[in-house]
């Protein structure tokens, strides 16, 4: 098995962007992420109008769908807690009827917004897995094909892909690969045949390390700076400050380096949690930077593809057998 890269954007506001600019670039990066050759691309749901432009992912699906051709795309994700269910599985069945085959819908659990935001979405209380119950009936009785994939960090989401037969998107990078294995053993099947686990992973890739490190002093600052202004703040240009080597402390959640080191951090990362592939996330104050680190990623794993050795599921018991 060959590991798939993919892409997850959340569509960062650099500073002195407008939301316009921050869209259009998102648009640039999926037709070049389509060139370099990454599965898929996901967006991400955000409310702080200060820092992203994407509060609705879906919209920006049904925009890049129409520009790619190959790639597959989709909402990584959206945040069930703040829509309705059916709503959410009558959207993204009608993408996936304007572009079959193409289209993923990722649920996250986390709340993603304050609670007059929340209000305001339609958010009602309703605990997560009664919302994932009655997503999971309204796509089954809307018949509908796209692929279904539930985000999390913990061994509880991905128990919870499990008993819903979802594909399973993990940002846990620093945890224990058991949740990952159980996940695995539990699949239901229900909604799809065979687990599949993807890992978020934050990079800053570049020509060399040492404007790796520099650039990535825009990421660390930007995560910094959400709690900092009521609707977050844009990602500021990179400082010499920023530029210290200590930001390699965050490894692994945010891998910094040359083509060879951030290759080789990833290899290691998908071989720890046996992923299917690999979601890259990559934050600088430049939008030319930001293509250029992805494109050196995809160039790494091109080059020298990242196989693993994973074994065959046994086969389900039969009605009134033994396994």
């Amino acid at each position: 098995m060959t590991v798939q890269l993919s892409l997850l954007d959340p569509v960062p506001l650099s500073a002195g962007q407008t939301p316009r600019d921050a869209l259009q670039g998102a648009l640039d990066l999926a037709r070049a992420a389509e060139r370099y050759g990454y599965g898929r691309v996901w967006y991400a749901e955000h409310h702080l109008p200060g820092a992203s432009a994407c509060p609705a992912p879906a919209v920006l699906v049904s925009a890049v769908a129409a520009q790619t051709t190959r790639l597959r795309v989709g909402a990584g994700g959206v945040a069930l807690r703040h829509h309705a269910p059916w709503h959410v599985a009558e959207t993204f069945t009608t993408l996936d009827s304007l572009y079959p085959g193409r289209i993923d819908l990722g649920v996250a659990g986390g709340v993603g917004a304050d609670e007059a935001t929340v209000a305001r979405l339609g958010g009602d209380g309703t605990p997560l897995p009664e919302r994932l119950q009655a997503l999971q009936r309204a796509l089954h009785n809307l018949g509908s094909g796209v692929q279904t994939w539930l985000l999390g960090s913990s061994a509880r989401s991905a128990a919870q892909a499990a008993r819903l037969g979802w594909h399973y998107g993990s940002g846990n990078v620093l945890g224990s690969p058991e949740p990952l294995a159980d996940y695995r053993a539990g699949h239901s099947g229900a909604r799809h045949p065979q687990p599949r686990v993807a890992l978020a992973v934050a990079v800053v890739c570049a020509d060399t390390t040492a404007e790796a490190l520099h650039l990535a002093g825009s990421h660390r600052a930007y995560l910094a700076g959400q709690g900092l202004a009521p609707g977050g703040q844009p990602v500021p240009p990179p400082s010499a400050q920023a530029a210290l080597p200590d930001v390699l402390g965050a490894y692994p959640r945010l891998v910094v380096g040359d083509p060879g080191t951030v290759r080789a951090a990833l290899t290691a990362l998908a071989r720890r949690y046996s992923a299917d592939e690999l979601l890259v996330l990559t934050i600088t104050h430049c939008p030319a930077a930001r293509r250029r680190s992805y494109e050196l990623v995809a160039q790494a794993f091109a080059a020298q593809p990242v196989s693993l050795s994973r074994p065959q599921p046994a086969p389900a018991p039969q009605p009134g057998g033994y396994a």
